[in-house]
């Protein structure tokens, strides 16, 4: 995948399949939907998981997710989506069936975040910049399920940057110049009422539709098998992981919608949830796999932080 920034174009690779796809077969797919199928079509942009649209017979349409994952993933998701709909603009789930395991929701239209920008006018995507704020506002509201424990993570990031696979793959510079952002802006990072966050909210996850003129609205919120408890600057700093992407007035313009709707950022909002979500970054650069290409982009990542925030 390539991504244009500043004029210059650099290669983003984190945003590849992570897991093989699921075969899935069509008698599988109308079983799940519960009734005959007129049309089948597998959706590419799944990194996870497997994900199927299909139009029943009666017209309607719904999207079906086979989770590579297994049943851990598939809990997470389904009692999510019950929690939060009707309260935020998530799929509404139709089946569950824990044996495959799957579900199957509504199909939501649109696009995703990141087709608005790549291929819509630059109006259209600076127009979703107030309602995403508004919408991580709202999420940042929700009740937590369980405590979040920053410190633990800290540690295990920690250690991976000290003697773990991270340090190796980035060296021991940048290693030790993270471990010295995370012991002083720790206090920081647990800003905020423990809330639930979505856990990879990023451009692939927003489904966003047209509204008027220039005018654009998110339609969907997708993809919650990774939710967990946590401090709001986690999915902050998921959306804002590349930085660039967004200029002065687009995260402006997200400030204002997320104050607007109650929502409280600390000073430095924007690097502060970067770093919280730089211990993400650092996980993946543990993995067992070898992965260069995803390792590589992780250590842009990091790079163009620690010169961000002046380390």
């Amino acid at each position: 995948m390539r991504e244009r920034t500043d004029g210059r174009e650099t290669t983003v690779v984190t945003e590849v399949r992570i897991n093989p796809l699921v075969d899935v077969s069509r008698e599988e797919l109308t079983a799940i939907a519960g009734g005959p199928l007129v049309r089948v079509e597998r959706i590419d942009g799944g990194l996870t998981n497997t994900i199927h649209r299909v139009v029943r017979a009666s017209g309607e349409v719904l999207a079906i997710k086979h989770y590579a994952e297994g049943r851990d993933a598939f809990d997470a998701e389904l009692v999510t989506l019950t929690l939060l709909h009707g309260t935020l603009p998530v799929p509404e789930v139709v089946t569950a069936a824990p044996e495959a395991p799957a579900i199957a929701y509504r199909w939501i239209d649109g696009i995703t975040f990141n087709e608005c920008r790549r291929n819509e006018p630059p109006t259209a995507f600076a127009s979703l910049a107030d309602p995403l704020g508004r919408l991580l506002a709202w999420l940042a509201r929700t009740d937590a399920t369980e405590p979040f424990e920053l410190a633990s993570i800290l540690v295990t990031t920690d250690e991976q940057l000290a003697r773990g696979r991270a340090r190796t793959r980035i060296g021991g510079p940048l290693a030790d110049t993270f471990r010295r952002a995370f012991d002083k802006f720790a206090p920081l990072l647990a800003f905020g009422n423990v809330c639930l966050v979505h856990g990879d909210l990023g451009g692939r996850n927003l489904i966003v539709q047209h509204a008027q003129r220039d005018r654009w609205r998110i339609g969907g919120v997708i993809d919650w098998e990774a939710t967990s408890t946590g401090s709001p600057l986690l999915d902050l700093g998921s959306i804002f992981r590349y930085a660039d992407r967004y200029d002065a007035k687009f995260r402006e313009d997200f400030e204002r919608g997320y104050r607007e709707a109650d929502g409280t950022l600390p000073d430095n909002w924007l690097n502060m949830s970067r770093l919280l979500d730089a211990t993400w970054v650092v996980d993946m650069l543990d993995e067992a796999r070898e992965l260069p290409g995803v390792f590589a982009d992780c250590k842009m990542l990091l790079a163009k932080l620690a010169t961000d925030l002046g380390t």
